[in-house]
């Protein structure tokens, strides 16, 4: 449960061997390549025109897989993102390699038809807009044009609404005074449209227009030669003729389903094949040799070199990494703790000083987690959706394994939280026996410990509490690094006065929210608790000021170490003082969120139920309150999962993290085959 050993690895080998060792360290994923730094008499190999065949390839294979998807949806089962990649065995993977210059041009014919098929589309919107600016000419028998004579300009065209001769050239006239050589001619007239064809002389013939145009005259399409009903003809045949090539296209697009594993396949291979040329390029070589420099676990350094030894005529030097060399980290953890990787990674990854904070914030993580949710019924849902699937997909990738790991045990944290306070589906138990079965004052499901809603103050104390324990943690940990470091006075003088601060300090804070009296609800357990609290605190009330004044002293004479003078010392301890004070009351307050999100998660839930028994009427209630109950519990539960799994990870970075944890680490980043779709097997 810690951070992985890190060994710095050197490999020479004869060049004739690159490619091979190339491919098997690629297909381990076990090593993080470095580029060595620039020495005399080494050269490096460049691929820059195969990178750019495969890149080209690539997008011709990603194209088509896009094409595929469009043209022959996929209906996948919401389980489906749970499936684990398809594996290829070495003979599926020589197979695959030597189809894949088909498959390529496979893709480039999808892309090709797509393209034509676009046009087509593009073509028929344009021929359909001229059909439609045709159609009021259709019962035309002439040509319908615009032209000119040697003196004299005609032009056809229609105005949306109704006009007679006299309307049409009394509007003209009002708008071109100085014309009088101006005619027109009613071809057609109905109520919504009028088609006329205007003469003019040819010199007025531009001033013409901008006065019909200034009216709303719409010029007509022009047919030389042909009537408008030939040209509306040949303009469907066209359409026609377009959508018969399209549905064709489709049909053939359609038929190509077996082309899907062909292209995932090719995919992945161009994928692997760049990452392969890339990485390449940064390996030195001379004229007989490489040399390959990287990182790999100290598990698997020994493991590497004996088979690349054995196999491929290579020396491989395994050796501790200098002090000063960027090492990455690679973090390993147990069944319990190892979902929560994602979340210190989120973070940052721990620096050389740092442990592995994940193991030590686990516990908190889903016990704050489930505070916060706070309702049995809906930890009950998620423990049994994530622990089912992991039942049922146990051949699932671990990455996928780990996220519902993480969430299965924030449920059964929930799960015990809602049934502390007595939350399942809000108070869902006692409105049913209530409204439906008529048992006034019956609760089938009461809280081992109390209502969060109603005894705010006693579970406000509580959070505060567990608040303090999470920091305290925090600094427990600080002693532990530092020590681990070297550093073993730092260790005392950071820790043991801050201890004794704050344990002085927080029983007379805590005295001023706790209730002289037991609240009427409290169960049984609630009050064995309350009761010994109680008695703790009252035993003890004296010994808590000797506390407190012990750690304010030692935080004096200890918080200004570092400064020379004695005034500086004196300035740094008081300053310590004031900083400890302040800086643990904003930490300790701020763990009231595990209260304030359990009560929203718990009042939103009794709302939901409330709203479900409105209806008088005993059939429609029934309805309403599944409907409601359904709907409303579905989306509380989205909101607060939310909320509780940002909040949890705030209280572990701004609190917990900020006492011990520096950061900065640079994640381990293996040469791997980063597949989409398949995942090469391994074989012996």
């Amino acid at each position: 449960m810690a951070k992985l050993k890190i060994k710095s690895i050197e490999l020479i080998a004869p060049r004739s061997r690159k490619s091979q060792i190339i491919d098997y360290l690629q297909r381990k994923g076990a090593v993080e390549l470095s580029v060595p730094p620039e020495t005399d008499g080494l050269t490096y190999e460049q691929f820059s025109e195969q990178k750019t065949e495969t890149e080209q390839k690539l997008a011709a294979v990603s194209a088509g897989m896009d094409i595929l998807n469009r043209a022959i949806p996929q209906k996948k089962p919401l389980t489906a993102m749970l499936e684990p990649r398809k594996e290829l065995s070495d003979t599926d993977v020589k197979a695959q390699k030597a189809a894949l210059d088909e498959t390529v041009q496979a893709c480039l014919h999808l892309s090709a038809l797509d393209k034509e098929a676009a046009q087509l589309q593009a073509d028929n919107i344009r021929l359909q807009t001229f059909k439609e600016s045709l159609l009021p000419w259709k019962n035309e028998q002439n040509t319908v044009r615009a032209g000119h004579t040697e003196r004299t300009a005609f032009m056809s065209g229609l105005f949306r609404d109704k006009r007679d001769y006299e309307q049409l050239l009394t509007e003209l006239a009002s708008r071109l005074p100085d014309r009088d050589c101006v005619d027109a001619e009613i071809l057609s007239a109905q109520e919504d449209m009028t088609c006329v064809t205007v003469y003019c002389l040819r010199d007025d013939a531009e001033e013409v227009f901008e006065a019909l145009r200034s009216m709303g005259f719409i010029p007509a399409p022009e047919t030389p030669g042909r009537t408008p009903a030939e040209v509306l003809r040949e303009t469907q045949e066209k359409i026609d003729e377009n959508n018969a090539r399209i549905e064709a296209i489709n049909n053939e697009l359609a038929a190509s389903g077996a082309l899907f594993e062909k292209t995932e396949a090719a995919e992945d291979l161009l994928t692997v094949r760049l990452d392969k040329l890339s990485a390449l390029e940064k390996i030195p070589q001379t004229q007989r040799v490489f040399y390959l420099q990287g990182y790999a676990a100290a598990k698997d350094a020994e493991k590497l070199k004996k088979y690349v030894e054995t196999h491929y005529e290579a020396a491989m030097e395994i050796k501790e990494p200098a002090e000063d060399e960027d090492v990455p980290v690679l973090l390993t953890n147990g069944f319990f703790a190892s979902p929560l990787e994602n979340i210190t990674g989120m973070y940052s990854l721990p620096s050389k000083a740092d442990i592995d904070p994940t193991p030590f914030m686990a516990f908190f993580y889903y016990f704050f987690f489930g505070m916060m949710l706070s309702d049995a019924g809906y930890g009950l849902l998620i423990a049994l959706a994530t622990g089912g699937l992991l039942l049922f997909k146990r051949n699932m990738e671990e990455k996928k394994k780990r996220s519902l790991r993480m969430y299965f045990f924030c449920g059964l944290s929930t799960v015990f939280w809602g049934a502390m306070y007595g939350s399942w589906f809000g108070d869902a138990g006692s409105v049913i026996c209530r409204e439906f079965l008529h048992m006034e004052n019956f609760n089938p499901l009461p809280p081992i410990w109390t209502d969060a809603v109603t005894d705010t103050m006693n579970v406000l104390i509580l959070c505060f509490i567990l608040g303090l324990a999470h920091l305290f943690w925090g600094v427990c940990m600080k002693g532990y690094t530092d020590i681990k470091n070297g550093h073993r006075l730092d260790a005392v003088f950071d820790t043991i006065p801050t201890f004794l601060t704050v344990i002085g300090i927080a029983p007379i804070f805590f005295g001023l929210f706790v209730q002289d009296s037991i609240p009427d609800d409290y169960s049984a357990l609630g009050t064995v608790l309350y009761n010994t609290f109680m008695s703790v605190h009252g035993a003890l009330e004296k010994v808590y000021v000797y506390i407190l004044l012990a750690g304010l002293i030692l935080v004096i004479l200890t918080a200004g170490r570092h400064s020379k003078s004695i005034g500086g010392k004196l300035g740094g301890g008081l300053y310590g003082v004031y900083n400890l004070f302040s800086g643990y009351l904003g930490d300790v307050l701020s763990y009231a969120r595990l209260l304030a999100l359990g009560m929203a998660t718990g009042v939103i839930g009794q709302v939901m139920n409330m709203l479900g028994t409105l209806p008088k009427n005993p059939i429609i209630k029934v309805i309403a309150f599944i409907l409601v109950f359904v709907a409303g519990h579905t989306a509380n539960l989205a909101i607060n999962i939310i909320g509780a799994y940002v909040h949890t990870n705030r209280l572990q970075y701004v609190e917990f993290f900020s006492k011990f944890y520096e950061g900065g680490g640079r994640a381990f980043v293996p040469f791997e085959a980063s597949t989409k779709y398949y995942r090469f097997k391994e074989e012996q």
